[in-house]
């Protein structure tokens, strides 16, 4: 099962940080974030890695050349134009017609096990499964509700006074080569606000994966911080 690592952020909101290097490069202890991800993923034996790029590559691509380096096998999909998180799949549509395939947000830590993730994927047979955890900043995230089998029902952004459980999607997904034909080429697509909802209207199986793992964005100063806080306190080991 090959692992697309989606890096290709402009990382706005983390200037001057992000100047002169992608927000997945801004390290995290004494590695950039994406080195954890690409090494958690060897840890598991998901050694073929594609890291999907488009604002400064090449300090990517300088940084982890082959991938050998790290006992990975790591290739590049690089965007002229940003894609969306949906559309940079479909770019590498070539890369990952032939099986299952890892989706990771390059700006997520986590320690996530992808072994016990994948055989939970596995074995429910659905076109995606994504890893769900409750989170504790609910109004700005992507909430899921998901019945007793793991069915997702419901995928949505929360409004204040809703009633909800605090459950979220992390930054980790699993799919099928299927889902590459409910995107469309060239385009910017976006995975949350267009490729999922599209999936669950058209009755597409989805299953939630819940663990309670590490897994927590760094694409705001405030998140960075805090991130980098628990990696020194010892919060996050691999």
């Amino acid at each position: 099962m090959k692992v697309v690592i989606l890096a290709g952020g402009l990382g706005t909101r983390l200037k001057p940080q992000t100047l002169h290097q992608p927000k997945v490069m801004i390290k995290i202890g004494a590695k950039p974030i994406l080195e954890h991800l690409v090494n958690l993923c060897v840890k598991h034996d998901f050694k073929q890695i594609i890291i999907s790029l488009h604002y400064l590559p090449k300090v990517v691509t300088d940084y982890f050349k082959s991938g050998q380096r790290f006992n990975a096998d790591i290739s590049y999909s690089i965007e002229e134009k940003p894609l969306g998180g949906a559309g940079a799949l479909k770019h590498t549509e070539k890369l990952l017609r032939k099986d299952s395939f890892f989706v990771l947000n390059g700006d997520v830590l986590t320690n996530l096990n992808l072994n016990a993730m994948a055989k939970f994927h596995r074995l429910k047979r659905g076109l995606g499964t994504f890893l769900v955890h409750k989170t504790d900043h609910p109004l700005d995230s992507d909430l899921i509700e998901y019945d007793n089998n793991y069915l997702i029902k419901r995928f949505f952004r929360p409004q204040p006074g809703d009633k909800f459980k605090p459950i979220s999607k992390s930054g980790s997904h699993i799919f099928e080569p299927k889902v590459l034909d409910f995107i469309p080429e060239n385009t910017k697509y976006s995975l949350e606000k267009q490729l999922i909802p599209n999936l669950l209207d058209q009755g597409e199986k989805l299953c939630a994966y819940y663990s309670d793992c590490y897994s927590k964005d760094m694409g705001t100063p405030q998140r960075l911080a805090r991130v980098k806080k628990d990696f020194e306190n010892g919060k996050i080991t691999f």
